[in-house]
């Protein structure tokens, strides 16, 4: 009987697990560990206010490999999914706390599928601290439990935000900011609040202010001061040439470089009759252009015909897992580091719902965009001094920096480092671990693990941006071919 545990309980073991549910593989039994509060959910999808919302439209945020339409279904037989209709996306944006609810559902349906069929599924609700070997391995919870298994999967999701200016325990700090239902409970409606960054958590912090009545003045402090693009009415998209189908060839294939990839846009845009010149300047000028002209702009087009930025994101979250190995090295340094944000704000943009607040914000003056930020310090009596162009002072301050891709949780980390010191596992020059392409097992000095698979953000090989549930779904589904064979 195959013993499989799965660590972690997020939205890449719920895509594990669905996986599974669907195969005709022989029966085993299948542990599953988290030692949160929020089983299913993970760190984006815990309870919170309404105000907090997905920030993509249903059809891109299916759990289900090969079903796109699976989330959009358990939405609509929802009564309230009406009530959260965002007029420019011509969809419901549900708060992140019922897409939860989704996660949850879904985990829970497919482990009582899984048991029809004749697995034995458990639910461990405690953090794994250590393994041995011997026979397969034996995993060693905190609560002094063991649990022999013979193939195990890490799906441990991202870590926790960094603090970059050593605020923690200062007064007013707050460097976890979900869920903002309780982080934002002790902020001062007049308090200036400084958030650091300027992405989507920030958006959301932002946002949550307002829906609590906040009247004191709201800045966003990073070193760009790049807002996320506004997403655009989705419209019916059948790329030619920006298929998994065409990058699963090509990654067999070798090396690929991004002077090609921009290629196949620009073929794609032709055989549309659209213009590629306007779009890439558009691209290209994301950190040089006016943030709230830009703003006005995006919002304003959130209706264009013009499918570029559409196929963008959608070959970003689609086709960017696949061809992220196989991409020439200098090109993945050039993306990493020279147009980080670019990618970012592309991948993960934000609704119109939201950009709506923000530009009402900015236009009223409540809100202030601030780059060149360099320093933040907590003042003896309380509040926080912060440099960028000027010197002034906040309230409090909020972290909306999200933690850097591979980056292992806090609460995974005594099993890593057990991993890393057993040489079972390698740290990448990047960060993360490797892994070897398809059955995601663990590499060490280019030999896989026969024992341990990593799922998600933790590969070295992964994307460098979070990591979208139907990317998981689809690192899921080869996974599970490999788990059960």
């Amino acid at each position: 009987m195959m013993r499989i545990g799965i660590v972690g309980g997020g939205a890449a073991a719920v895509g594990l697990l669905d996986t599974l549910a669907g195969t005709d593989s022989a029966r085993g039994r299948i542990t599953v560990f988290d030692g949160s509060s929020a089983v299913w959910r993970g760190r984006p999808y815990q309870s919170d206010l309404k105000a907090v919302r997905v920030n993509a439209p249903p059809a891109l945020m299916s759990v289900r490999v090969g079903d796109p339409a699976h989330y959009v279904r358990w939405l609509q037989a929802r009564n309230d999914a009406a009530s959260y209709f965002d007029e420019g996306l011509g969809q419901p944006l549900v708060p992140r706390g019922v897409y939860g609810e989704y996660l949850e559902q879904t985990a829970l349906a497919a482990i009582r599928w899984l048991r029809r069929a004749g697995w034995q599924v458990s639910v461990v609700n405690a953090r794994v601290t250590g393994f041995a070997d011997g026979g397969g391995t034996v995993l060693h919870t905190e609560d002094g439990s063991a649990h022999p298994l013979d193939r195990v999967v890490l799906c441990v999701g991202s870590g926790r935000p960094r603090d970059h200016y050593g605020l923690t325990n200062a007064p007013g700090y707050v460097n976890e900011p979900y869920p903002l239902e309780h982080t934002l409970a002790a902020v001062r409606a007049d308090a200036h609040a400084a958030v650091i960054g300027s992405g989507l958590t920030a958006v959301d912090i932002a946002a949550a202010l307002t829906a609590n009545g906040h009247t004191g003045p709201i800045s966003l402090l990073s070193r760009s001061g790049v807002l996320p693009y506004v997403q655009q009415r989705p419209l019916p998209l059948a790329p030619r040439h920006l298929t998994p189908a065409n990058a699963l060839r090509a990654a067999e294939q070798g090396t690929v470089t991004f002077a090609e990839l921009v290629e196949l846009m620009r073929a794609e845009l032709a055989g549309l009759g659209q213009d590629f010149d306007s779009f890439a300047s558009e691209i290209r000028e994301t950190g040089t252009e006016e943030p709230v002209a830009r703003l006005h702009r995006q919002l304003a087009e959130v209706d264009s015909p013009h499918q570029g930025r559409r196929l963008l994101t959608m070959a970003i979250r689609t086709i960017g897992p696949i061809l992220w190995p196989v991409l020439a090295e200098n090109d993945r340094t050039m993306l990493r580091t020279e147009h980080f944000r670019t990618v970012g704000s592309l991948s993960s943009p934000m609704v119109p719902y939201n950009a709506r607040i923000m530009l009402r914000l900015l236009d009223s003056g409540q809100l202030r965009l601030r780059s060149g930020l360099t320093k933040i310090e907590a003042r003896p009596g309380g509040g926080f001094t912060v440099f960028d162009d000027a010197e002034w002072t906040a309230d409090a301050v909020f972290n909306a920096v999200n933690p850097p891709a591979y980056t292992t949780p806090q609460e995974s980390e005594p099993l890593v480092s057990a991993l890393l010191a057993a040489g079972v596992a390698e740290l990448a020059p990047t960060g993360g671990l490797r892994a070897e392409s398809g059955t995601r097992r663990l590499l060490t000095a280019g030999a896989p693990s026969p024992t341990w698979h990593v799922l998600g953000n933790l590969a070295a090989d992964s994307l460098f941006i979070a990591t979208n549930p139907p990317g998981l779904a689809a690192e899921a589904a080869t996974l599970a071919d490999h788990l059960t064979c």
